[in-house]
This record gives structure tokens, C-alpha cells and sequence, in this order.
């Protein structure tokens, strides 16, 4: 079957690195334009028209290369990753960037690689170690600091956006999860691609809500171009050199390198949108990135 690709180990090196830096860089960035783009023209229109651009990207880009599609036999596990990706992670992510910033929005993605972590040893029943143990508590302690940094005190909108950026973050993490079996038998592509269509095609009906598509008259360019980085830049590019990298290096190698991601949004949004951070921020940002580092070396020694 031309979908399929067994993982050679000489596929590591340079480009896997190369790889996973440009995804850490279009990542980084996505937080900013998904910000502009949602409080511009509202979530919902945002994700339809990412997503159907995307799809159309993607399916035309997999039909140009000639490689064959996945295997009847794993479709109901590519329409699984479509819904967790898609109408789950996608979905709770954009509407919960219409209150929440970018720099709490990549912090709160940096939990990624803690939940992966614990998903898999759930499913997997492995035992966890104290040492990780230790390290996912001081993350999640992380994660209540930078929540009741302004959610609490001062904005309970920004609250509640960061706990629905908290749902998208368990989903992405299960879609990872689940991932790993199918990029053992298809490329990058070819999964991302299945993904990305089939969980497209779940959210068609919205296009019957009100308003779910604007008035294109009345979109500024700099939304369009926006909304385009999105549908291009993280889900054509980005998510494909995402899967790329965690085909070929182990998890805990992936989910280090990650840990880049929440300082250069963070600077991004400084300059963007001018974004103020507080000590709590400094400190629950210091929590999260020590605990998820402590975690993933403990686990890659292991």
C-alpha cells in the first residue's frame, strides 16, 4: 500500500531537528493571529473558514503527491483524531482565545507533553514514577498560578477562556496519543490530512448558524491574512512537521522542545499587543516550564 511507510532510523538527524524548530516557530505565532483573527470576526466563522481552506489544501496537496490514502481498516481511528483535533481542540481553542492572551494560551499548551505523559500510562497501565510525580505537581501548581494571576482577581472572562484552552489541550493530547500506532504504518501527511478532512466534514452543519460565515466584503485584509496563516501555516505546515518529528524521535524528545514555544509567543504578544506581565505570570510560567522539563528528562533517562 502506497499510504504506507515503516520509520527508518536514518530519518533522524538534521531534518527531524529542522522539522520541529519551524514547528515551534509557526506555533508560536499561531496564538497572535488567532487572537487578532477571533476578536475581529468571531470564532466560529475563524474555524469554518480555516478549516475548509485547510482540507481543500491538503487534499489536493496529497492527490498531487500520488501516495496512496489510509486503509479502510484505520478510518474510524483518523475519524476519532478528526474529532479530537478539529471540533475539540480547534474548537475549544478559538473560542476560548475570543478572552483569553496568547501568552496564557501557549503556557497552558505547554501542559502538552504532562498530559500525553499521563494518558499513556493510563492506557498504557505503565507505572509512574515519584520523580515525575514530583514534576507534574509543580507544573499544575503552574497552571493554577497563571489562572488566578488575573482570572480570579481581576478578569473572570480571561478565566473562563483559559479553562476552555484547557480542553483543547486535553484533546490535542489524546490526539497524540492516539497518533502514534497510525505513523507507524503512514507519513505525516497522510494522517494529518485524514484528520484534518474528516473532523472538517463534522463541523459542516455549523455552516447553517447565523453569521458562521461574514460578509467577506467586510473582512480587513490583515484578517484574511490571518485567518490564512492559520489554515496554511499551522494546519497545512505546521501540523504535518508536527507529526513528522513525533513519528521519528521519541515523545519525550518532542515534547522538550516545545517548552520554546511559550517564551517566543510570549515576546510576540509583548510586542504585538503590547501584552503586561505580572510577577504571578513570571512565576506560574517558571513553574509550568520546570515541571513539564523535569517530567520529559525523567522520562527520556528512563
Amino acid at each position: 500500500m502506497k499510504g504506507i511507510a515503516p520509520i527508518s532510523p536514518h530519518d533522524q538527524g538534521p531534518r527531524v531537528a529542522l522539522a520541529l524548530a519551524a514547528n515551534q516557530l509557526l506555533a508560536s505565532a499561531t496564538h497572535l493571529f488567532a487572537k487578532g483573527a477571533v476578536v475581529a470576526v468571531g470564532a466560529l466563522p475563524v474555524a469554518l473558514i480555516r478549516f475548509l481552506v485547510a482540507s481543500a489544501t491538503l487534499w489536493g496537496w496529497q492527490r498531487a503527491r500520488g501516495v496512496g490514502g489510509i486503509d479502510r481498516r484505520d478510518w474510524p481511528r483518523v475519524a476519532l483524531l478528526g474529532f479530537l483535533v478539529v471540533p475539540m481542540n480547534q474548537g475549544f481553542f478559538l473560542f476560548g482565545m475570543v478572552h483569553s492572551t496568547p501568552s496564557h494560551a501557549s503556557l497552558l499548551y505547554a501542559l502538552t507533553p504532562i498530559v500525553v505523559f499521563l494518558m499513556a500510562r493510563a492506557m498504557l497501565r505503565e507505572r509512574m514514577p515519584w520523580s515525575a510525580l514530583a514534576g507534574i505537581l509543580v507544573a499544575f501548581s503552574g497552571v493554577i498560578v497563571i489562572l488566578t494571576e488575573r482570572g480570579l482577581k481581576q478578569e473572570l472572562e480571561v478565566l473562563g477562556g483559559d479553562l476552555l484552552i484547557l480542553v483543547a489541550v486535553f484533546a490535542w493530547a489524546l490526539y497524540t496519543v492516539l497518533s502514534k500506532p497510525l505513523l507507524a504504518r503512514y507519513d505525516a501527511m497522510a494522517v494529518t490530512t485524514g484528520a484534518i478532512v474528516s473532523g472538517t466534514l463534522m463541523t459542516l452543519p455549523a455552516l447553517f448558524i447565523p453569521g458562521a460565515i461574514p460578509d467577506f466584503a467586510t473582512v480587513p485584509l490583515p484578517i484574511w491574512g490571518a485567518i490564512f496563516y492559520l489554515a496554511i501555516g499551522t494546519s497545512v505546515i505546521a501540523y504535518p512537521l508536527y507529526m513528522y518529528a513525533l513519528r521519528h524521535l521519541e515523545t519525550a524528545k518532542v515534547a522538550v522542545a516545545q517548552n520554546t514555544q511559550p517564551i517566543i509567543t510570549s515576546i510576540l504578544s509583548w510586542l504585538v499587543f503590547r501584552e503586561r506581565f505580572t510577577g504571578a505570570f513570571f512565576l506560574g510560567a517558571a513553574l509550568i516550564l520546570a515541571g513539564v522539563t523535569w517530567v520529559e528528562t525523567r522520562r527520556a533517562k528512563g
